[in-house]
């Protein structure tokens, strides 16, 4: 095995052991000690512990600091509520994800606004995948990615400007951080339909995401293709993928209204 295929491994592991630890806690036990999760899932302590410290730090896991015990947090009844939510847009938007990405090459994503972060609902992996910051239940920041910019762009001016109210950090030499030259951006959105991200986020990587609307016209969701900025910088390349996410956010948009008016 090289050590590409072991970091995966080891990677996959990682991520099996986070959700086996998720799994661990029940109506039954709703609080475990990190020597009792070692044991249930018969690993090391220090594996263990690794696990249970980045699970707290995302808000999966509270530890008591009495007790000193570990809890499901709130992040987990953050995405459960969000599922429950958002079950059928997700039904309603996969085959549609899965013909953009076969039409576009790239990777494609289903997202909503949790506050100031998006959270990837749904993935579509392409034949050649990059190394993305994106997976289901994943959050980035709403101001520096083109799924969150088109999602603002609809948004009241009160709601962005919720947004705007914290600091803008830079993540790469791209990232707008100057509030005015954003809301520019934001208009420019609204008029042209589209976001364009380039690099803005993540070296290397460039995203297209358009909007998806309710029954009653609201901003709700965004589809986006993403991808290496080498691929995606050409405008032979990139505007027949602007023409297909434009397409795919149209047509859940449509699959959305339709099944309000069923119920």
């Amino acid at each position: 095995m090289n050590k590409a295929s072991e970091k995966a491994a080891s990677t996959f592991s990682s991520v099996e052991n986070a959700l086996r630890i998720l799994k661990s806690f029940s109506m039954d036990e709703p609080e475990l000690g990190g020597l009792e999760i070692a044991r249930k899932l018969n690993i090391s302590k220090s594996a263990a512990y690794r696990l249970l410290t980045t699970l707290e730090s995302e808000g999966f896991l509270y530890k008591d600091p009495q007790k000193k015990l570990y809890s499901l947090g709130g992040s987990v009844l953050s995405l459960t509520n969000i599922v429950n939510s958002q079950l059928n847009i997700i039904k309603d938007a996969t085959p549609i994800l899965n013909v953009l990405t076969e039409k576009t090459g790239e990777c494609s994503h289903l997202a909503i606004l949790e506050e100031k972060e998006v959270i990837y609902l749904q993935k579509i992996e392409c034949e050649h995948p990059v190394r993305l910051h994106t997976h289901i239940g994943k959050k980035n920041p709403a101001f520096c990615t083109s799924t969150g910019q088109v999602i603002m762009a609809y948004l009241s001016q009160q709601e962005a400007e919720l947004i705007l109210d914290d600091s803008l950090s830079a993540f790469t030499a791209k990232t707008i951080t100057d509030r005015r030259l954003l809301k520019e951006k934001l208009n420019q959105i609204r008029t042209k339909g589209y976001a364009l991200a380039n690099q803005e986020l993540e070296e290397g990587i460039l995203g297209i995401s358009a909007p998806i609307f309710n029954e009653k016209q609201e901003i709700m969701a965004a589809v986006t293709v993403a991808g290496p900025v080498q691929r995606l910088k050409n405008p032979m390349v990139q505007r027949p993928i602007i023409k297909e996410t434009m397409a795919a956010g149209k047509r859940i948009s449509e699959l959305v209204a339709q099944r309000k008016q069923k119920k």
